[in-house]
């Protein structure tokens, strides 16, 4: 039996279950309240038609019949039928432990204790031949207890056709529980079963755009919603996957190539003893280490770019301190060019080390693109940091498109770099809860880049303007 069939027969056998034990509940209250109903009038109807019954039996004396207990034992003809037509049953017991009855009467069994009674006692008893009775025992003076009876026949009927309507008519409610639950069962989870369906489709064919069918808004609904989400977001990533493969092998193949072109030119060189000339052999050499640096540095891009999803660090940072951690590795880079940085106290909450790499790979792509002798300018406030240079600057169609992976604009295609650096930082500034984009220069040409992030109030900060090495002087940007 499937997952689905047994949940859904537990849910339909709850139901029954309850309902069940809640007609039971009120079939039991029911009959016993009925039971103590006929008890109680039968008990009254004793009562109230004891005395006069046997009243109608008087002595010669006129005395009532229980102060002459041979009229009782011996009623005259009248009495006796009116005595039969009232009461079922009636005998005298004495003190001695002798008793009589009327002919014709089924005596009551009655024990020690009957004889002894001082005050009015009802309570269940039977006959000599069997018949269940309720009797009531009365005492009459001089130690005498007259025992009226009436049989309880009647009674054990009506309990026993009430009893047998109750069980139908509970059984009958249990199956139609029962019956209630399982549909009710299976239209619930019918959408649970489509989506079981769904994801067992998608686990055998890896199908991640597989359709998954939600209507309504209740809790299996947002269920579906919130899988059909997953799944979307899975096949976003698996195609992000595929694509950052394909086109790190594409990007690699490019230095790979070069490299063994070279390394192949140094191999042929000793293995048919034909030196190479000395400068010729000095740049095939310089072109091998820059080649190899490279390299090394697409893989550690391609490696930094591949850890999207990995854990930042969450501490408040001081952005000014980022700023100059990376204008300082910038400018080692860059002695033909000015950086100039003005920066106002502010902090926000990240992992600086990831920070400072986004901001030196947006300090290197304009330093790569200004001209020697350009400055590049660095300023930031609460919530915001631009990077501005002197470079051809972007067009506005293909500012969007910046960064995106690999992509590079069609005036660098000549010059080194992977495409990248941007890409990595759109991906920190994103992780932190930023963005970063492009806009018109301030002074009309060149790019500038905008940061905003969240900012974290830190009073410790405090604003400075400083310059680099290879700066001609402080400047405001």
């Amino acid at each position: 039996m499937s997952a689905r069939w047994l949940l859904r027969t537990r849910v339909a056998l709850v139901t029954a279950g309850v309902v069940a034990v809640a007609i039971a509940g009120i079939c039991l209250i029911s009959w016993l309240t009925t039971r103590y109903t006929l008890r109680t009038q039968l008990d009254q109807n004793l009562l109230a038609k004891g005395i006069p019954t046997v009243k109608v039996v008087e002595s010669p004396a006129g005395q009532p019949a229980w102060l002459d207990p041979s009229v009782v034992c011996t009623p005259p003809e009248q009495g006796r039928r009116q005595l039969q037509r009232f009461l079922e049953g009636i005998q005298l017991l004495h003190a001695d432990g002798s008793g009589c009855a009327p002919d014709g009467v089924d005596e009551v069994v009655t024990t020690s204790a009957d004889h002894a009674v001082t005050d009015v006692t009802l309570r269940d008893g039977r006959t000599a031949s069997g018949v269940p009775v309720r009797l009531v025992l009365r005492p009459v003076g001089n130690g005498d207890v007259l025992v009226i009876s009436r049989g309880l026949a009647a009674v054990d009927d009506t309990l026993a056709s009430l009893g047998a309507v109750l069980v139908v008519a509970g059984l009958s409610g249990v199956l139609t529980a029962g019956a209630a639950g399982l549909l009710l069962a299976r239209r619930t989870l019918n959408p649970m079963r489509r989506l079981t369906e769904t994801a067992e489709h998608i686990a055998r064919t890896e199908d991640l755009l597989t359709p998954v069918a939600v209507t309504g808004r209740d809790e299996v609904s947002r269920l579906g919603r919130a899988f059909s989400a997953m799944t979307t977001a899975l096949h976003e990533a698996r195609l992000r996957q595929r694509q950052l493969v394909t086109d790190a092998a594409h990007e690699l193949r490019t230095p790979l190539t070069s490299l063994r072109a070279n390394i192949d030119l140094l191999v042929r060189s000793e293995q048919t003893r034909r030196a190479i000339p000395p400068g010729r052999r000095a740049a095939v050499l310089d072109r091998l280490q820059a080649q190899a640096r490279e390299f090394s540095t697409l893989v550690g891009e391609l490696v930094e770019l591949a850890r999207e999803s990995h854990q930042l660090a969450r501490e408040t940072v001081s952005v000014a301190a980022v700023i100059e951690r990376a204008v300082r590795r910038a400018a080692h880079r860059a002695a033909e060019h000015t950086i100039t940085t003005d920066t106002t106290p502010w902090a926000t909450t990240g992992d600086p080390t990831a920070l400072e790499r986004a901001v030196l790979n947006v300090l290197d792509n304009a330093i790569k693109f200004s001209p020697p002798g350009a400055s590049v300018q660095v300023r930031s406030g609460p919530g915001w940091l631009t990077v501005s240079d002197q470079g051809p600057g972007l067009p506005p169609h293909e500012r969007g498109q910046a960064f995106e992976r690999f992509w590079r604009a069609p005036a660098a295609r000549a010059l080194p770099g992977s495409g990248l650096g941007l890409a990595m930082v759109a991906n920190t500034v994103s992780a932190h809860g930023g963005t970063a984009r492009f806009s018109d220069p301030p002074a009309g040409r060149g790019a500038h880049l905008e940061i905003e992030l969240p900012v974290r109030d830190d009073p410790t900060e405090s604003g400075h303007t400083s310059q680099r090495p290879g700066s001609s002087g402080p400047s405001a940007g």
